[in-house]
């Protein structure tokens, strides 16, 4: 199954340290129960290794300032303030709050690996393998946390790198290591590429292409229209994005219903389906 039109749109993204064990559900969690805004993502990260740790803790605030571009700012404070700095991004998650006493400056590249075991056992898993390996092929240019659910786990393993904000399936250390570094010929990263965050499904599988047909600098492109025009059925859609330099439409199929696989289970223990999107035609404007 192709998994482009599976990432989770967002506008916002807010990385919260919290150490292991975390229930199935991060939501669950007493520090974000409660705490959500519309358009972003809370989710939970494994404490890094910190010889300044001094007892506080870290909260990563990304916020939408390109179609795959978050800006990003690492914010730390003793456990007591956390709830008090949660309370005052989510009320304003679009602002840059790197004026707040909290902030301690830039976040750096980074790549969010899926590592939740308790909502799937794959992700636990493979995501840890994953983790410990690019985190030694990265080194300290980039920054490789473990994560909560990332959606998708049929696809396991899975990440989010940042700052483009797209999703990853099958995730490969080399292959994550190209997309940080925007090298080498993007053709084999198609099978792996979830989707912006920055769109909805139809969205996704059109831009893709575009990124293909493009290359690396489309990532640097920001989107000024999106128009979607879906048919009565929700089987067939066709999807025009507009930036400064151009326009591309393309007409997007849901080619089959599959089953939602469960780690370990076979598939006829499914119990949800999703769709196959494909695309079908593509013209630039």
């Amino acid at each position: 199954m192709d998994p482009i039109g599976s990432a989770t749109p967002f506008e916002a993204l807010v990385l919260v340290e919290h150490p292991l064990p975390w229930p199935s559900d991060v939501s669950e969690l007493p520090l974000l129960a409660g705490r959500a805004a519309p358009g972003v993502r809370v989710m939970a990260v494994v404490p890094e290794d910190r010889a300044d740790h001094d007892g506080e803790v870290t909260v990563v605030h990304h916020r939408r300032t390109g179609t795959n571009r978050l800006e990003g700012t690492d914010h730390r404070v003793a456990e007591a303030e956390l709830p008090a700095l949660l309370d005052d991004l989510l009320a304003a998650p679009m602002d840059d709050h790197r004026d707040r006493p909290s902030a301690a400056g830039p976040a750096p590249a980074e790549v969010l690996v899926c590592a939740h075991g308790r909502r799937d056992a794959c992700c636990g898993r493979w995501g840890t393998l994953l983790h410990l390996e690019l985190a030694a092929l990265l080194g300290g240019d980039v920054r490789v946390r473990r994560c909560s659910h990332t959606g998708g786990h049929r696809f396991a393993p899975t990440a989010i790198t940042l700052p483009d904000g797209r999703f990853w399936a099958y995730a490969e250390p080399e292959q994550l290591e190209q997309v940080v570094h925007r090298a080498g010929d993007l053709a084999p990263l198609a099978a792996h590429d979830r989707g912006t965050s920055a769109l909805g499904p139809w969205g996704q599988v059109v831009e893709r292409a575009v990124l293909h047909a493009l290359g690396w600098t489309w990532l640097d492109e920001t989107l000024t229209a999106v128009e979607e025009d879906v048919d009565p059925d929700g089987r067939r859609a066709t999807v025009t994005l507009r930036w400064p330099g151009g326009s591309a439409t393309g007409t997007v199929v849901v080619e089959r219903m599959v089953p939602v696989l469960v780690c370990g289970e076979p598939p006829e223990a499914a119990t949800k389906q999703s769709p196959d999107l494909a695309l079908v035609d593509l013209s630039f404007g």
